[in-house]
């Protein structure tokens, strides 16, 4: 009888189910998303400049047409892409709808931020040598593309406190298509605007023809290589 008291003891009780939880997945998971937006977002430089001209004749009433257009994509991705398809519980089903407004008001503050922002942007774009007294509005319409490029995503993606901007202006943040897309524009919009200056006279070296299509073809680029290689620490 001791025995079997004994024995008894040594039987572990059977543990509970564990409830299947989302889980967050790697950027990978989204790379078909993060691949349709960049080609779209290339369809903007390819489509003013190279097929119609649009941009080059008429930089300002592109710019400004387009903008709204830019931010839905934006918004659109980060909505597709923050949703997690791993299965959920019903009764977390309240928790996902929970996640998905927080998502929205998170995307409606990241706009709004982003727009208060641009004017810094513009700064930034005169300190590299933007005209400062002449295509002032081109200029202020190239900073509203570029914020929504580049600190939109991130604002959306990554958490507002020191430390963590901190690492993404020293390169030292983890890759993620937010990250990369950012670098990517900043590249692309510098690399585009090395023709301007040169004396070959064509329409497109109007100012800011060659920095708006640096700058969208550095963000599809960074954002599909982030989309890739997601997760992985950025090492300088």
């Amino acid at each position: 009888m001791a025995r079997t008291k004994s024995a008894a003891r040594h039987i572990p009780a059977p543990s509970s189910p564990t409830p299947p939880t989302a889980i967050g997945l790697p950027q990978s998971a989204h790379l078909a998303e993060h691949v349709i937006t960049a080609t779209a977002l290339l369809a903007f430089p390819f489509g003013t400049v190279v097929l119609s001209s649009l941009l080059p004749s008429d930089p300002i009433k592109v710019l400004s047409y387009s903008l709204p257009a830019i931010a839905l994509l934006q918004s659109l991705n980060l909505l597709l892409t923050s949703q997690s398809p791993a299965p959920v519980a019903k009764s977390s089903a309240s928790k996902k709808k929970k996640q998905a407004n927080s998502t929205v008001s998170t995307t409606i503050l990241g706009l709004v931020l982003t727009s208060l922002l641009t004017p810094v942007i513009h700064i930034i774009y005169i300190l590299f040598g933007a005209p400062v007294t002449v295509s002032i509005i081109a200029t202020f319409l190239l900073s509203a593309h570029t914020a929504l490029l580049v600190l939109f995503p991130l604002l959306c993606t990554v958490p507002l406190d020191g430390p963590t901007w901190i690492d993404i202006v020293a390169l030292k943040a983890p890759v993620t298509p937010a990250y990369t897309a950012a670098l990517g524009t900043v590249a692309g919009a510098w690399l585009g605007a090395v023709p301007i200056p040169l004396d070959w006279d064509r329409e497109w070296q109007t100012w800011p023809v060659t920095v708006v299509f640096g700058a969208y073809v550095g963000n599809a680029v960074g954002r599909v290589i982030g989309a890739v290689l997601g997760g992985k620490k950025k090492k300088v």
